[in-house]
């Protein structure tokens, strides 16, 4: 795991590409990526990001700049990325022993949704959740009558990327963890979802360019309603998807129903779905809990055994 103390001693010196001179920098997050907070001395704050090495090509990086540009010019509140005094958007640099990207975006300020509890907490959830519906649909809106610039290069989340040989976030038939039994149930699984992804079709009004991350974590709450932030998974995929994983934490729930319908009323109020795309949504809250034993997988450092555990069980007892 690497050591954020370490790689900050490494990147700070890549601010001088957007000549800024901070005079504090501290950690933000870490997890795929490496974010601190930077503050300059003309007292404007910055969210240096040092990206995972191997995960994305640069041609893969600028490409999502290029939505995220794209997103706010239709309006939508997403994180603004600067370029260097060169016109680049990422900085290659050598920390943690390996050569990394390191870019820049405004900071937004706010709090996760996941962290505010307020008074009136049911209402305020369901409120957010409609919320949540009515940026997803105003994401796909755009997304779907946007035609990317040539060379534009994300990853496909479709047939192959969830379910193929090499899915996107890991082949989750080989966890380690799984009984015979339920290596057995996830293989008729991967097949039943390979079957019904190959017959739903990748047509435009409901594949395209997605967040593909929309969970709690990714929504700040501030002054001026959610924003979201950290499109690192951002790719081609079917739109029902990011409904699904905005709904995936909430499943377990006794209120689950009222859950959906919040943020599926939120959406209507956008854009158009019908209720055989939502019939699907069982589906792809399936293919949210395999890929998350994939990514899990793929990084025994995190630790979450008994996260992979619910997961399995989770997918196990789906039955489509």
């Amino acid at each position: 795991m690497d050591d954020p103390k370490s790689i900050l001693a490494e990147v700070k010196p890549c601010l001088t590409e957007w000549n800024i001179e901070p005079i504090d920098i501290s950690l933000a997050s870490h997890s795929e990526n490496i974010v601190y907070k930077v503050t300059s001395h003309d007292d404007k704050t910055y969210a240096l990001r040092v990206h995972r090495p191997g995960y994305h090509s640069l041609a893969e990086l600028n490409s999502e700049q290029i939505w995220t540009d794209a997103l706010m010019e239709s309006g939508l509140q997403v994180p603004r990325a600067y370029p260097t005094s060169k016109g680049e958007f990422y900085v290659a640099t050598e920390c943690g022993g390996c050569e990394r990207q390191v870019g820049l975006v405004g900071w937004l300020e706010g709090h996760p949704l996941g962290s505010v509890t307020p008074k009136g907490k049911a209402d305020f959830f369901l409120e957010k959740l409609r919320e949540i519906g009515v940026i997803c649909a105003r994401f796909h809106n755009q997304a779907a009558n946007w035609m990317p610039p040539p060379g534009f290069s994300r990853h496909r989340l479709n047939h192959e990327g969830f379910v193929g040989e090499n899915p996107f976030w890991g082949r989750f038939w080989e966890v380690a963890s799984l009984t015979t039994s339920e290596r057995r149930t996830i293989d008729k699984l991967r097949t039943t979802v390979s079957r019904r992804l190959l017959d739903y079709g990748e047509q435009p009004q409901t594949y395209s360019m997605i967040h593909a991350d929309l969970h709690e974590g990714n929504f700040l709450v501030g002054n001026n309603g959610l924003t979201v932030i950290d499109f690192d998974d951002a790719g081609f995929g079917w739109h029902i998807y990011d409904l699904a994983v905005a709904l995936f934490s909430h499943t377990d729930r006794s209120d689950y129903d009222g859950i959906q319908n919040a943020l599926i009323e939120g959406y209507r109020t956008e854009r158009d779905i019908t209720d055989e795309d939502l019939s699907l949504l069982p589906l792809f809250i399936l293919i949210r809990a395999l890929a998350l034993m994939g990514w899990i997988h793929l990084r025994p450092e995190v630790k979450l055994g008994r996260y992979l555990s619910y997961l399995t069980d989770k997918a196990c007892s789906t039955t489509l």
